[in-house]
């Protein structure tokens, strides 16, 4: 894991292109100069100037701006939200998912209103808001990235825009950007292996990996006694055996689905499992900090150093409705254990 950039090469880029064609549109009023990179001509219908070979249009939308309210709020976002992305999925992704939210978006928005005066980023906007948002839902790479605040908000102004007290907004650009994103990121936490992987440690690994602190065992205790504070306090002894974190575990979430739970409970369930896997296999507790965050994961103490990731709670909660939680922690120790035999 390489050192975080607080910067995105994307995001740089496609805000220079928006802040571009806004001053030689003077922010959307010279209409002339935009004729280019509406989704269509103005003075022409359906989508003959694309099918001609005008390709481009179906992107271009996203890059004019009405106004310099309308591109600062966009651009920020483009900001903040793009270096999450290209950070953890890397620059070539950033601009794929960029085309791909685009370009639904834009034609969404077209076909919805018969209308091709409109533009923004707030398709991606709002579609690399949902990723983020879906990700830190199931994988702990993405965990605490979006406060619940943030999503609140999102969600507050998709809702404002569409009652029509802002003024025209191009609001199926939004809806499809939140659908796009969202469903991207679902579709891959449902193919990735993100219940249990390993890999060794690189040299820029190693650098940014490190033992735990005392804000790192202080943490990681409060999300323990939160969990064994479920038990009634004659059965607390439990939880000190794997059998009885797995058990209350399973309680837990029959109680109250994880969609329902906030952040910290989620990460709490996350930690207990891991606390588990390490009272069977040896593993030990360690943190990667990435300078944006710092991450919990578990590692060997053969030679070379691996690493391994907790289980994500997403995946526990699907072992609990399967009746199969027992067989998720067989599989996870049998994973570890292949990984310290290969390094024997």
């Amino acid at each position: 894991m390489t050192k975080f950039k607080n910067y995105s090469i994307v995001s740089i880029a496609l805000i220079a292109l928006s802040a571009l064609v806004a001053l030689s549109s003077h922010f959307g009023e010279t209409i002339e100069n935009l004729r280019i990179l509406f989704i269509t001509d103005p003075d022409q219908t359906g989508f003959a100037d694309i099918f001609s070979g005008q390709i481009w249009r179906l992107l271009t939308p996203a890059f004019i701006h009405f106004g310099p309210m309308h591109l600062i709020f966009n651009m920020l976002w483009v900001w903040d939200l793009g270096i999450v992305i290209e950070n953890r999925k890397g620059p070539g992704f950033y601009l794929g998912f960029f085309v791909v939210a685009a370009v639904i978006s834009n034609i969404a928005q077209y076909l919805f209103t018969d209308n091709p005066f409109f533009g923004g980023m707030s398709g991606v906007v709002y579609g690399l808001f949902s990723y983020i948002w879906i990700r830190g839902r199931y994988d702990s790479e993405f965990n605490g990235i979006m406060r619940k605040a943030i999503v609140n908000m999102m969600l507050a102004w998709f809702v404002l825009c569409w009652t029509g007290l802002l003024g025209p907004i191009a609001n199926w650009a939004h809806t499809m950007g939140l659908l796009v994103g969202a469903a991207w990121a679902y579709i891959e936490c449902r193919n990735m292996k993100l219940d249990l992987s390993s890999a060794t440690l690189t040299g820029n690994q190693a650098q940014n990996l490190q033992y735990f602190s005392t804000a790192d065992i202080l943490k990681a205790e409060a999300q323990r006694s939160w969990v064994k504070e479920q038990y009634l306090p004659e059965a607390r002894a439990q939880f000190e055996t794997i059998e009885g974190k797995l058990k209350i575990i399973e309680v837990i979430l029959q109680h109250k689905a994880i969609e329902a739970r906030p952040l910290d409970e989620v990460q709490a369930l996350e930690t207990v499992f891991a606390d588990a896997l390490i009272q069977e296999t040896g593993l030990k507790w360690a943190v990667i900090d990435n300078d944006q965050q710092r991450i919990f994961v578990m590692i060997s103490s053969g030679a070379p150093l691996s690493i391994f990731n907790p289980v994500p709670a997403s995946k526990i909660t699907r072992a609990v409705q399967d009746a199969k939680l027992a067989e998720l922690f067989s599989a996870s120790v049998s994973t570890i254990r292949q990984n310290q035999q290969g390094q024997t």
